[in-house]
């Protein structure tokens, strides 16, 4: 059987080849180490959180809910979180404002598909008009709400949370049966966006002491 023996310049070409293959290897790894350092600390400008502190600070927010887990995914999604608390009223505050322009944008999905839907006739999509229902009804207390806890408008959003989240209060259909295998795909995201409305809720109730401010000092005789 004949055997090949490399010669040196065939030895020495390939070793050429070999060489250049690594040091392309060794480039490209480079360069990707140095994009993924440059995307990790672009994140950690933009939202300025170091990343050992986050688990901490949502377990603490979410401390007291019902559900732990949808309302630390929930606080997760707010930018600047750390930065923008100084103490519970603050997050009481954060926390009405966010649900409301939260609720504004899953309304901006769900109206016009309802619009359709029922210019169209025939049966309304079930998840649909759950959610379209449950989104006006926070809309209709969380919506335009002052900047700051005032004695008008906030004892009402004390008294609809606590009226949501008592002792043997059922969630909304929305949330307990939505999305389903009928849905679309936009109806699903409607849906899904109310799920984090609700934790976001969830989490609002648990301070809903804040929203009610102390009656004034008597008058100085």
């Amino acid at each position: 059987m004949a055997s090949f023996t490399p010669n040196r310049s065939t030895l020495f070409f390939f070793l050429v080849i070999l060489a250049a293959v690594f040091v392309s290897a060794a480039g490209a790894a480079a360069s990707g180490s140095e994009q993924g350092r440059v995307l990790e600390e672009d994140q950690n400008i933009r939202y300025r959180v170091d990343d050992s502190e986050l688990p901490n600070l949502y377990y603490e927010i979410c401390m007291y809910a019902r559900e732990h887990r949808p309302c630390r995914r929930v606080m997760a999604t707010i930018p600047d979180l750390k930065f923008k608390l100084s103490g519970q009223v603050e997050l009481a505050e954060l926390l009405s404002h966010v649900i409301a322009n939260r609720t504004a944008e899953a309304k901006a999905l769900a109206d016009p598909l309802l619009a359709a839907a029922e210019k169209k006739g025939g049966v309304l999509p079930k998840c649909l008009v759950f959610c379209a229902d449950s989104l006006d009804e926070v809309s209709e207390v969380m919506s335009g709400l002052p900047k700051d806890i005032d004695v008008d408008r906030y004892p009402k959003v004390q008294s609809f949370l606590r009226k949501k989240f008592e002792s043997g209060a059922e969630p909304p259909p929305c949330k307990r049966r939505c999305p389903d295998k009928t849905c679309t795909a936009d109806e699903a995201t409607i849906a899904d966006k109310f799920h984090a409305i609700w934790a976001l809720m969830d989490c609002a109730e648990t301070l809903g002491q804040y929203y009610v401010l102390p009656p004034p000092p008597p008058p100085i005789r």
